[in-house]
């Protein structure tokens, strides 16, 4: 694309060298984020000074080399466990912090140019200033969910503004030159995303739900609010109310409850993708081939279904706590991953804090922000918290007590990069370790037997309150069997129907071996809300 071609003609003279400033963005050390951010970032501050066909010119001229810098970030946040070191904090600061300012130095242009009278040769400069801002803040957004920090208040306010000004100049739905999409698209690409609750993914789950997005949001639609409250007959489960001075991306119209609807709100209505998602769904079920559904081909993993039927009820009415939250603040130590939780239950979790013996199991120290009967929000104080993941087990003990709470980690939240929050779903107030004797057959017909460690539940609500199961992801099939011992004996169980599912562990409900032969396991998996 030619940016001459966007612009008018004038008479204004610059001294803009483009070989120059590209040899100079060529010297730029990428392998260094923070340094290139802000070299990049100050010499995009200079370009304040010129006029609106200049700066186009230039932030044009950035582009691709900021997107290169944001490759470079998002790669090493990948390798990074939260809370982030120093080093990556300020990698992550310096990063907004050029987002910001490209998505400012575009909307400067915007706004120049939408209180002119817009001639012939502004409107394709418009349109491409309001869209390359909505981008660079959809990119501030996105870093903040990778390292599950809540989206910038100050990105969704302009976001807001800047979809507004697209849509009262009715150019919302216009593709820009050079544009991969329009400001509407972009705007509806980042409502669903943020509507998916990108804190409680498990690590990975991001990509799909984008991917998700980018093939699948055209079958959403954004309509004035006045005008969805008229529709009696259509219902509002799939409606998201949006108004433009907020600063979040919005909220269920179904939970907004009495929350007035004014003249320039706006409603985001998913009826139609959730139609089109539970039809993917049942497909997946019938074992059509992805591609046909259009989905990749990892869609029929059983973490992937159970993924989509989480969309699906996030975009259709997200689910209401069910519990009130008891605020106190005791410390607890916590244990994170199946493996180290099975040698904390094999022995230190038996030992009081004073016993001498040194205690080999690494744990992290937190504080109980909140309670209820479902779970805990947890605050993080000192200790190992890297392998902390959405999806991860973990055992809470708290302080002067030998339970150890078993729990399934549904929500992580940085605040201000280093604090940590986790919100937890309890599954049982104890648990037993033990090994599990798998029997295979080689390629060669030789029997193998493989030990792998399990932690028993003796008693599990989402399993009808009987015994339940932990295992590595991937370990155990239903119809094994395991030994419980009791005061008469060796109780034998045999692993019945999965229950949950993880990156890296699974729950499955016990049934007594005497009826194994007659109950059938459950196919699917049952997504904890």
């Amino acid at each position: 694309m030619k940016l001459n071609e966007l612009l008018p003609l004038g008479n204004g003279a610059t001294n803009f060298d483009p070989d120059r400033f590209q040899a100079w963005l060529a010297t730029l050390p990428l392998e260094r984020p923070s340094v290139a951010a802000q070299a990049l970032m100050h010499e995009v501050q200079q370009f304040a000074r010129a006029n609106s066909r200049t700066r186009i010119k230039l932030y044009e001229a950035t582009l691709d080399t900021a997107r290169k810098l944001l490759r470079e970030v998002e790669k090493q946040l990948a390798n990074c466990a939260l809370p982030l070191e120093q080093d990556m904090q300020l990698v992550l600061i310096a990063s907004n912090a050029l987002l910001k300012t490209m998505a400012a130095g575009y909307a400067g242009v915007a706004d120049e140019i939408n209180h002119k009278w817009i001639g012939i040769g502004f409107a394709k400069p418009l349109r491409l200033a309001v869209a390359r801002a909505m981008e660079f803040q959809t990119q501030r957004l996105d870093l903040a969910y990778r390292v599950y920090a809540r989206g910038s208040k100050s990105a969704w306010s302009e976001m807001h503004r800047l979809y507004r000004i697209a849509r009262l100049g009715g150019f919302a739905t216009e593709k820009p030159p050079g544009a991969q999409l329009n400001a509407e698209q972009i705007y509806i690409n980042a409502l669903l995303l943020d509507f998916a609750e990108p804190n409680k993914l498990a690590p990975g789950e991001l990509e799909r739900v984008r991917f998700y997005v980018e093939r699948h949001a055209k079958y959403a639609l954004i309509e004035d609010a006045a005008a969805t409250k008229k529709k009696v007959s259509e219902p509002l489960d799939a409606c998201f109310l949006i108004k433009p001075k907020d600063t979040r991306a919005g909220r269920s119209l179904v939970r907004a409850g009495k929350t007035p609807v004014e003249p320039n709100d706006l409603v985001l209505r998913c009826n139609r993708l959730l139609t089109k998602l539970q039809g993917q769904i049942t497909g997946i079920e019938r074992s059509v081939e992805p591609a046909r559904l259009g989905l990749p081909l990892a869609a029929k993993q059983p973490q992937y279904v159970a993924l989509m039927r989480s969309l699906h009820r996030l975009w259709s009415a997200p689910p209401m706590r069910r519990f009130s939250r008891q605020k106190f603040k005791p410390r607890v130590d916590l244990v994170v991953g199946l493996d180290t939780l099975w040698t904390y239950l094999a022995g230190p979790a038996n030992r009081r804090r004073t016993d001498d013996r040194p205690v080999r199991v690494d744990t992290s120290e937190w504080t109980i922000g909140n309670e209820s009967p479902g779970g805990f929000s947890l605050q993080y104080i000192a200790g190992n918290a890297a392998p902390v993941k959405v999806g991860e087990i973990v055992g809470l003990r708290p302080r002067d007590q030998s339970a150890v709470h078993l729990c399934l980690t549904r929500r992580v939240v940085t605040g201000d990069l280093q604090s940590l929050e986790l919100g937890l779903q309890k599954l049982a107030p104890g648990g037993m370790p033990t090994m599990v004797s798998l029997e295979s057959t080689d390629r060669q017909g030789r029997k193998q037997v493989k030990a792998v460690r399990v932690i028993v539940l003796p008693k599990l609500p989402a399993a009808g309150d009987g015994p339940a199961l932990i295992a590595p992801a991937q370990a155990i099939r239903p119809g094994v069997s395991v030994y419980l011992q009791q005061r008469n004996g060796p109780l034998r169980l045999s692993v019945a129907r999965l229950i949950e599912q993880s990156p890296s562990c699974e729950v499955f409900a016990l049934i007594p071996h005497a009826s194994a032969g007659q109950a059938q396991p459950v196919p699917g998996i049952a997504r904890g809300q």
